[in-house]
Parts: C-alpha cells; sequence; structure tokens
C-alpha cells in the first residue's frame, strides 16, 4: 500500500547573496560555484532523516514508514539542483578547482562547492559536499552538457548523481540517486524565468528504489516502490 504525505511547510529556496534581496541565484556578484552552494542550502529538508534514521533502530522497535527516509533524501536531490524565480544576469564563470565553503544559515550545515573540469564548449563538471551533524553526508555531482534551445526556452541538461550516508550516531544507511535535471531560463511577461525539470532514479542499500521527479512548475514528487512504498511532495516554487 502506497501512502501520500506532503512536505511539511514550503521548501526554502536558498538564501541569496549578501546585500541582493533579488534572487539567490543568477544575481550580480555571484559566480556559478557560489550559486551551486546556494542551490543546495535547503538542508532543513535533510533534517527528518536523522528522527527517522533513530527510529529506525532495533531498540525503537523498527522503521514505522518503510521507504520514507529514500523518499526524503529524493526529495532534496531535486531541490538542490534547481532554482526557480525570475532571472536578472548570468552568473561569472570560475577557473577550474574553484572552491565556495558556506553554510546554511538555517541549519548551519558545512556546503561546499567546486568547479571540478570544464569540457569543449559550455561543458562544466561541478560537485558539491553536505556536512549536516547529526545527520549525515551528501555528495552530488553533475556535469552541465551545454545549451539547448527549443519550445520552453534555453536548456542546460545535467546529468547527476546524489549520495548520502548517515552520521555515526545514526542506524547505517545510505542511498543514491541518478539522472538528468535540466536547469531552464524560458521568457516570462517582465522578465525571464529560472526553473528547472527532470527525474532521478533513487536507491538505498536496503535495496529499496523509487523515483523523484521535478517539474517546470516547481512540483517535487517521490515515489518509493515495494512493501510500505510511500510517495512524498512539496514545491519548490516560490
Amino acid at each position: 500500500m502506497t501512502a501520500s504525505s506532503p512536505i511539511s511547510g514550503p521548501i526554502a529556496p536558498g538564501y541569496t547573496p549578501s546585500g541582493d534581496a533579488r534572487a539567490a541565484y543568477e544575481t550580480h556578484g555571484t559566480s556559478l560555484v557560489r550559486y551551486v552552494a546556494r542551490r543546495a542550502a535547503k538542508t532543513r529538508l535533510l533534517l527528518p532523516l536523522g528522527e527517522l534514521l533513530r527510529a529506525g533502530s532495533p531498540d525503537r522497535g523498527g522503521d514505522s514508514e518503510p521507504g520514507k527516509a529514500l523518499a526524503v533524501f529524493g526529495v532534496y536531490c531535486a531541490a538542490s539542483a534547481a532554482s526557480y524565480g525570475r532571472g536578472y544576469r548570468q552568473p561569472s564563470f570560475d577557473p577550474v578547482g574553484a572552491t565556495v565553503e558556506e553554510r546554511d544559515p538555517e541549519t548551519g550545515a558545512r556546503v561546499v562547492a567546486r568547479l571540478e573540469g570544464r569540457g569543449p564548449g559550455d561543458r562544466y563538471r561541478l560537485a558539491v559536499d553536505v556536512e549536516l551533524d547529526g545527520v549525515g553526508r551528501f555528495a552530488g555531482h553533475e556535469e552541465i552538457l551545454g545549451t539547448t534551445i527549443g519550445l520552453h526556452g534555453l536548456g542546460m541538461p545535467a546529468p547527476s548523481r546524489f549520495a548520502f550516508e548517515s552520521d555515526p550516531s545514526l542506524v547505517p544507511w545510505s542511498a543514491t540517486a541518478e539522472g538528468t535535471i535540466t536547469a531552464e531560463l524560458a521568457p516570462g511577461l517582465r522578465s525571464w524565468l529560472v526553473r528547472g525539470h527532470g527525474t532521478l532514479d533513487l536507491a538505498d542499500g536496503t535495496g529499496r528504489r523509487g523515483h523523484v521527479t521535478l517539474g517546470r512548475d516547481g512540483q517535487i514528487v517521490a515515489a518509493i516502490e515495494g512493501p510500505g512504498g510511500i510517495v512524498l511532495r512539496g514545491t519548490i516554487a516560490g
């Protein structure tokens, strides 16, 4: 049987560059690597894993919601890979090896982003690492393949892989997500609009499987398969 559960409260959109209240992306003074770091600054979405993995310990009677941890992880993966809102200007581009370290102001999580390499044309290999005390470590890797032109605007498809390992204080648990998230710049009535879309396949160390879908409207749906499966829904759009 599949349960359906909303995410509590709106998904945090990340935070804005210092002194710029407009947006957390593509604004004056924001580099590509810093944009990736701030895009990942939604780590409150990972906080439920702390309670879920404590609840899954043998002395607590086992996991009362099988699959929910994987769904929570999937929602964060999709949310951390995209921004939604008005686009103002393109971020500046960094040299290979550039690294930015910041703290998520909501949770204190350490977020480190870096440009790992560049290929021909507009190909960029980027990585982000997140450490959230009492919850675990998250790592994401993406390769922007270039820019496409289509009916929905300019697209930048990025095959991506994400991984998570729980904190040593919790039940040992790991998960991965793989797929392609496309960042899109679309024409709006008064300005360009930034958004994303795509699908990731989910798996964890217990053998559970599922997928998470990110829509152009900012809706995120994580669906976990099998007995005790769950569907978790949220939105990243403002």
